[in-house]
């Protein structure tokens, strides 16, 4: 939900609440100016009977006067000191058919001698009247201010937001291989000004990092590659040498320790890069041919190690992605079904449009499937894997959007691609 509809709404509250307390004020209000006219008006008649009464005029009980205002004479046996006496009270509409609130006015006076009781009663205006003038009265109000508030609403999402919205906009384009800050632009609005300063100096300040890291990451492992260079030829100088068989096996394991450096670095910078999106541009490389070239390239591995290959690749399946991206994922996932293997096992591979699954005959896992798509998580800590194949392959997927699953059964390990993001 968009700020300018949740303020509208948040004051449409408020306005109905602070309208339902003003109708329940205003009909009081209201029902006390017209009781107050209407009891200034039984005084006046009070008075005018009483002046009746002592000119010697002789009322019948009840009377109706010329107002349709109800009046009632009584003369009391015993004298009483003269009061006024103003309630509520409920009489029977003949037209409505239901009982109704009228005021009811009772006087006692003297005259000559005796006393008398006045009573008299009614309604300017119907209570029922009253509470629908102020509900049409409320409603009409209410009208109104949805029409102000959509209206303000309108006027301030299209033009006060306007820069909000522009600033939001350049957030979401704003890529930091571009090397580009976002300036900050003024604006009328004080608070957006702030926000776009802000701006300003965390896109310059996360481009100054980026370039940093960037550099020392291609650094350190341009600068790694040269020693270990060195090293692997010194090492294979020294196994031309006469050597004692356990000097040998020591010039062995050093050389695979140096082939494993030499990978980690390679793979590391290669993580790097495919998190910093350094890989941008898309093509539509045709995946099926990528997988049958690349069983072709690996036969006399895959010979070498007695696996039986098993593709059921449907022809012409193109995906949107970069080149190199496509052939590091795939890559990463046959080279991962060949080194994970059992002797004399198998590989099948299943390519449609809708997605990519390989799977390999291979030991139990004695950790969960999820675990190993994380850095350098290995589910065999004796195994000569740099523990990184599908970390790559799992932030590969992710930057475009691919899901990615990982399930063993059976002895089968099976990792799936879903090629429809």
């Amino acid at each position: 939900m968009k700020l300018i509809t949740k303020f509208v709404l948040l004051y449409l509250v408020v306005t109905i609440i602070v309208l339902g307390i003003g109708g329940f004020v205003s009909y009081h209000i209201i029902k006390g100016e017209l009781d107050n006219e209407l009891k200034w008006r039984f005084l006046d008649r009070v008075e005018r009977v009483t002046y009746l009464l002592e000119q010697g005029k002789n009322f019948e009980s009840p009377v109706q006067d010329n107002d349709d205002t109800n009046l009632k004479i009584v003369a009391l046996p015993n004298r009483v000191e003269p009061n006024v006496e103003i309630r509520d009270t409920l009489v029977w509409h003949d037209r409505l058919q239901q009982m109704e609130h009228n005021l009811k006015l009772v006087a006692h006076r003297n005259v000559d001698g005796t006393s008398y009781r006045i009573t008299t009663y009614g309604a300017l205006v119907e209570s029922d009247d009253i509470t629908e003038a102020v509900i049409q009265i409320l409603l009409w109000i209410l009208g109104l201010q949805v029409i102000g508030a959509v209206g303000v609403g309108f006027i301030v999402s299209n033009r006060l937001f306007k820069p909000f919205r522009k600033t939001l906009e350049r957030i979401k384009n704003f890529r930091l291989q571009d090397k580009n800050p976002i300036t900050a632009e003024e604006t009328s609005v004080a608070e957006f000004d702030d926000l776009n300063k802000f701006v300003e100096q965390m896109t310059s300040k996360a481009i100054t990092d980026y370039k940093n890291l960037k550099e020392f990451a291609e650094n350190a492992s341009h600068e790694l590659q040269t020693p270990l260079s060195i090293i692997k030829g010194k090492l294979e100088l020294l196994t031309e040498t006469d050597l004692s068989p356990e000097q040998y096996q020591l010039v062995e394991d050093s050389q695979r320790s140096v082939k494993k450096l030499s990978r980690l670095s390679e793979s590391l910078a290669l993580l790097t890069k495919i998190e910093n999106h350094e890989f941008t541009g898309t093509e539509e490389v045709n995946l099926s041919e990528l997988i049958k070239d690349s069983i072709q390239s690996f036969d006399e591995f895959i010979t070498l190690n007695g696996l039986t290959v098993e593709a059921d690749v449907e022809d012409d399946v193109f995906v949107h992605m970069h080149p190199v991206l496509a052939d590091i994922l795939w890559t990463n996932l046959f080279q991962n079904a060949i080194k994970h293997n059992v002797e004399e096992g198998n590989i099948d591979i299943s390519l449609n449009s809708q997605r990519l699954r390989i799977s390999n005959t291979g030991n139990p896992l004695s950790s969960t499937p999820e675990e190993l798509f994380r850095r350098f998580k290995k589910d065999n800590v004796n195994s000569k894997s740099i523990g990184l194949g599908l970390a790559i392959i799992k932030r590969i997927a992710d930057q475009y959007h691919y899901t990615i699953s990982y399930t063993c059964e059976d002895g089968w390990h099976t990792v799936t691609i879903n090629l429809q993001n």
